[in-house]
């Protein structure tokens, strides 16, 4: 899955599928201005461009609520990560807002093991490929890479790469002697 184009990656983007759930984080700070989720037409167009929604298709009003939610979830269980804190209520808020992908587990031959979207609904099918998308990269170790930028108010979420994974800024706000 492709970010959209314009997405902010906080100068550090994430690799594989985490790129797509980055660029749902940065909807608010995507550096244009506005919100590319703001109205639901905007948020369709936001959705197909990222390869989450399918072509003609449009979000119902619940369908925009619950997406700003996902969103919002997302941004603060990876600020409470980014802090070192342990927020039970942003990861139960995270975990509610991903059900809605109705993720099911399938097994092709010889046995190889996926995760698929059993819903029938876009929305839900977009929430299913956020929540594989979060799951192949904890698989791969990558999801707890991804940040939200500590400084200020800038919240931008962000890759980290570095050796230790210790960063807690974006490349904007980093420190250049002691790295992000």
């Amino acid at each position: 899955m492709p970010a959209p184009p314009g997405s902010a990656d906080g100068g550090h983007p994430a690799p594989g599928p985490l790129g797509v759930v980055q660029s749902l984080a940065n909807t608010l700070r995507d550096g244009r201005g506005g919100d590319p989720l703001g109205a639901r037409e905007d948020a369709a167009a936001w959705l197909f461009a990222a390869g989450l929604l399918p072509a003609g298709s449009a979000l119902s009003n619940s369908d925009h609520a619950a997406l700003l939610r996902l969103r919002e979830s997302l941004g603060d269980f990876l600020a409470a990560r980014t802090g070192g804190r342990q927020d039970d209520d942003a990861a139960a808020r995270l975990t509610k807002a991903l059900a809605d992908g109705r993720v099911v587990v399938t097994v092709e031959s010889p046995g190889t093991i996926g995760l698929a979207s059993a819903a029938r609904a876009s929305y839900s099918s977009l929430v299913a490929a956020v929540a594989v998308a979060i799951a192949e990269s904890a698989a791969a170790g990558t999801w707890p890479r991804l940040k939200s930028c500590s400084a200020g108010n800038c919240g931008v979420a962000f890759y980290d790469g570095s050796d230790s994974a210790a960063a807690t800024r974006c490349a904007a706000h980093a420190d250049p002697d002691h790295g992000a």
